[in-house]
């Protein structure tokens, strides 16, 4: 039986990529005895989602960049990079992980919000597909250090349209609140004045108007305010090239209902802006990883607890990831559906799901309806192959997890799980004085 992409269950065991899940931890116990947590991936998910978005907007001839935000794992890079996508980096360190992963220069696309001069030396020197300049003063920059080695580098300015999107407030990128972009007004005339920055391509738009949209309204408003741009730039004397629409593309974390239209998505797209002859650019990332991840954890303690003014009992469920481990619950609000791995008999029954992290907020899910569970059960929080691991921290002490990669149904071990009782690699005592 089929739970969610490309978790199965298999004589009563949930599986991911066709390997059981408690299989994948007695083999990463014999790596390390003392591990209670880990990260599992299906990298045959992984190629077939990113080899359905490079399909479906192929018609377009839509260059794909995969945001390395979503999942830096440099095996996951490489079953991207394999299905044709290209690299988006939001920092000189995911430029690095870019390049490390063999994306060449002009499958690489610089975003980001706060450039720094070590941002903007790399595009000039090592090479960029394009830059998107967050505001008009960061292409003096740019200017500045690809004038220094005598490079030309393509910019989008990033446009914030004013378009509200649902969900939580910290996913909503282009409304008037938002940090990001420009004005229309403030883009189309620095278009025109492109002749400012001689070292520089401007002569692109970038817009992403928000993340976790399971409806395209938001990004084909997104798309025709970009058909509105480019043709009024044009009006003025300065055609653009190059539009980049960004990602935005959301998963069903909840299970049931449907997920983002994305085949019917790229049919209408193609509608609205088909005329318009530009290179197109796309920034998906939670699509293509999000649905092939889990975090497999033990369960360390199952506490009952009555309430002080009624006899009501709760049923907590302490687990050993906590949110150190995967912040978006605790951050967002964001469900991430809980299974055992091995459910045991018996009627379901709520439960608090939480973390072992000295916070209130560590807490996964409230009033989970789940089977009995003991000490050393393990259970699964799926659809956490994006934005869990790469925004991990050491809270609380407490070491970053084991990735594991399942790929033809064999299990590997990506990367090891951080000692917490190993010396801080980063403790100094040298004086800055001298």
């Amino acid at each position: 039986m089929t739970v969610v992409d490309g978790v199965t269950q298999q004589r009563g065991v949930l599986a991911l990529g066709g390997v059981p899940l408690d299989q994948v931890m007695s083999a990463l116990h014999r790596r390390d005895p003392d591990a209670a947590a880990c990260w599992v991936y299906d990298l045959d998910l992984v190629a077939a989602r990113a080899r359905r978005f490079h399909a479906a907007f192929a018609p377009l001839g839509v260059r794909a960049a995969y945001a390395l935000k979503a999942n830096a794992l440099p095996a996951i890079l490489a079953v991207v990079r394999g299905a044709g996508l290209a690299a988006e980096a939001g920092s000189l360190g995911e430029l690095h992980a870019a390049a490390r992963a063999g994306f060449p220069a002009a499958e690489r696309i610089l975003n980001g919000n706060g450039r720094t001069p070590q941002e903007a030396a790399f595009a000039a020197r090592e090479g960029v597909h394009s830059v998107n300049a967050d505001h008009v003063d960061e292409l003096d920059l740019l200017e500045e250090h690809a004038a220094r080695v005598g490079a030309t580098v393509r910019v989008a300015l990033r446009v914030n349209p004013g378009i509200t999107t649902p969900g939580h407030a910290y996913v909503a990128t282009g409304n008037d609140q938002a940090k990001f972009g420009v004005a229309p007004a403030e883009a189309l005339e620095a278009w025109s004045a492109r002749a400012r920055w001689p070292h520089l391509r401007v002569d692109g738009v970038h817009l992403h108007v928000g993340s976790q949209l399971l409806e395209s309204g938001p990004l084909l408003a997104a798309a025709e305010t970009a058909r509105g741009l480019a043709d009024e730039s044009a009006r003025r004397g300065a055609p653009l090239g190059l539009v980049n629409l960004g990602g935005g593309f959301g998963v069903n974390y909840s299970g049931g209902g449907a997920e983002f239209p994305l085949e019917s998505h790229a049919a209408r797209l193609a509608d609205l802006i088909g005329a318009l002859r530009v290179e197109w650019v796309m920034e998906p990332g939670r699509w293509v990883v999000a649905p092939a991840g889990v975090l497999l954890a033990q369960v360390l303690w199952v506490k009952r607890r009555r309430g002080t003014r009624d006899d009501t009992s709760r049923r907590f469920v302490v687990l050993a990831a906590g949110m150190n481990d995967l912040i978006r619950p605790a951050l967002y609000h964001a469900p991430h559906r809980i299974l055992p791995v091995r459910a045991r008999p018996g009627d379901p029954e709520p439960a608090t799901v939480v973390g072992p992290v000295c916070e209130s907020a560590d807490v996964f899910e409230r009033d989970a309806m789940l089977p009995p569970l003991e000490r050393g059960d393990l259970v699964a929080l799926l659809d956490a192959g994006a934005y869990g691991s790469v925004m991990s921290s050491n809270y609380n002490g407490r070491g970053r997890l084991a990735e594991v990669t399942v790929r033809g149904g064999r299990p590997a071990l990506a990367r090891a799980a951080e000692d917490p009782a190993a010396a801080d690699p980063r403790s100094s005592d040298d004086a800055l004085d001298g």
